[in-house]
């Protein structure tokens, strides 16, 4: 595993072209059926993972179709529910404003990768929106999410990736960017794009911090302690203002293996996303410190030769480093509990 090597800071630089993702078609809803009043309750709590926990506990009312689905898929058929806008509810989430998750944020302190966060902190139960056909997940993102052409190969964002770990009930559109960061994205107009393809039950997932941290560059930074936290607020809002579903997601790794273990380069950026998650009663998965764990379980070799692009980067991923990531972000979906968390492919996690 190597000794005591620190891998240097490659900046993700730069607006790679690879916009745009999977789409998909057909709507596949299943109406009617019996309701399901269960709702089953979760106090939350910080996971092994590090996965934020947001279970909330509300029953699933309005109608909503027996969860009928395919089990050797590990899909989940559509939730039902005739109503005029569309969408029946599901579990989570602050209602009235689309739907944040109820449930626990990990602890925000400044070991993240290593924090128990075993004393949870609950939301107030309420509902999600879901969507009246297939859900659509838009990505906004860096270019460690973004997604490549083949001619790039074989360097990978683990948006493109993603719609592998999920049944077909679900669509994906990757709107990642690389150089981009908070600020830029919403700069550039990029935000307002997506907001104009929402409906009500999709997705907006928000990855930052990787380009915000840089002082030098003006157009890109972002304190961690101050406008970062207010520029992730307006994903947030975006979302909720269509009646949709915004998630947080912390950065990925970099690739800093120092005195035999692996850092956390994003510190300041991860607290500040777990900060705003708590405080907006916000959907969260918390890849950094699922990252970090995933390379420590296989140790510095194999990141190096597996997941690792080619040569002295030390943030970018090779396409099996994006599958990992996309892994890791699909078993995040299962554990915050949202509308879309039943047609995650468990076979694959």
């Amino acid at each position: 595993m190597g000794g005591t090597t620190g891998k240097g800071g490659a900046s993700a630089t730069g607006g790679r072209a690879g916009v745009g993702g999977a789409t998909g078609t057909g709507g596949a809803t299943s109406t009617g059926g019996a309701t399901s009043t269960s709702g089953a309750t979760s106090t939350g709590g910080a996971t092994s993972t590090g996965i934020v926990s947001g279970r909330g506990g509300a029953s699933r009312t309005g109608g909503t179709s027996g969860r009928a689905g395919a089990a050797g898929t590990g899909g989940v058929g559509r939730t039902g529910g005739a109503s005029g806008t569309g969408g029946v509810t599901a579990r989570g989430g602050a209602g009235g404003t689309g739907g944040a998750t109820t449930g626990s944020v990990r602890d925000a302190g400044p070991d993240l990768e290593h924090s128990d966060a075993s004393s949870p902190s609950t939301g107030t139960d309420a509902t999600y929106p879901v969507a009246a056909g297939k859900p659509t997940v838009y990505l906004a993102g860096d270019s460690t999410v973004q997604t490549y052409s083949a001619s790039q190969a074989p360097q990978q964002g683990w948006g493109q990736r993603i719609a592998e770990l999920f049944t077909s009930d679900v669509v994906f559109v990757n709107k990642s960017i690389g150089g981009r960061s908070s600020k830029s994205f919403i700069d550039e107009g990029r935000l307002t794009e997506i907001v104009g393809l929402l409906k009500t039950g999709d997705y907006l997932f928000a990855q930052w911090g990787i380009n915000d941290r840089y002082k030098s560059d003006p157009d890109r930074y972002t304190d961690p302690a101050t406008t970062f936290r207010t520029y992730l607020k307006q994903y947030i809002d975006a979302a909720r203002g269509k009646n949709a579903i915004p998630v947080l997601v912390t950065p990925t790794p970099r690739l800093d293996y120092t005195n035999g273990v692996f850092q956390n380069g994003f510190v300041d950026y991860c607290i500040a996303i777990k900060a705003v998650a708590q405080e907006t009663n916000t959907p969260m998965i918390d890849l950094q410190t699922m990252g970090l764990e995933y390379y420590t379980s296989i140790g510095y070799d194999a990141v190096v030769a597996t997941i690792s692009l080619p040569g002295p980067d030390v943030l970018h991923f090779r396409d099996t480093g994006a599958y990992q990531m996309a892994r890791l972000v699909a078993r995040g979906v299962r554990d915050i509990d949202i509308p879309i968390s039943p047609f995650v492919l468990q076979e694959k996690l």
